[in-house]
């Protein structure tokens, strides 16, 4: 699995990305399209050939992160959502793995991502968990209600 930069050269996976339940995490087209309009908003792929998008996810470097943590050497990893025809298969925890080092290289000033996860999602409390993201003491209330608040630090 690599991950990669959003290009248009994916626009059929995009569309074809099954995605039933979109309850806590939002819609790749969506994301692909506030990208076009701001510059610090960067989607991004987890692949694991030209034809196969398992996990898709935006890394935020706007202000929306101080939501989360007062760092300004901090990330937002927002709308982590996994096509349907890949959940509980392994590809979201491999792609959690590879983040770290996706981030020292892309962003070399970042040195911790942070995320919020609704309280009611409790399957992605344990994904992040697995993958090392540390829950942090306190909360932000979203639109959808009470977000725990992760981070994980890039080193």
């Amino acid at each position: 699995m690599t991950i990669i930069e959003y290009s248009q050269r994916f626009n059929k996976q995009i569309r074809d990305y099954g995605l039933q339940d979109a309850t806590f995490t939002g819609l790749p087209e969506n994301a692909i399209r506030l990208s076009k309009t701001n510059m610090d908003y960067h989607p991004c792929l987890a692949v694991i050939s030209e034809d196969v998008v398992p996990t898709f996810f935006v890394l935020d470097y706007e202000k929306d992160k101080f939501r989360y943590t007062d760092n300004p050497q901090s990330i937002l990893l927002r709308s982590f959502p996994t096509d349907d025809r890949y959940v509980r298969k392994g590809y979201a925890l491999r792609a959690l793995t590879l983040l770290p080092e996706y981030v020292r290289n892309k962003f070399p000033n970042v040195i911790e991502i942070v995320l919020g996860v609704n309280r009611r999602n409790v399957h992605a409390q344990k994904l992040y968990e697995n993958a090392g993201f540390e829950k942090q003491a306190n909360t932000y209330v979203g639109r959808r209600g009470e977000q725990f608040i992760y981070r994980k630090i890039v080193g």
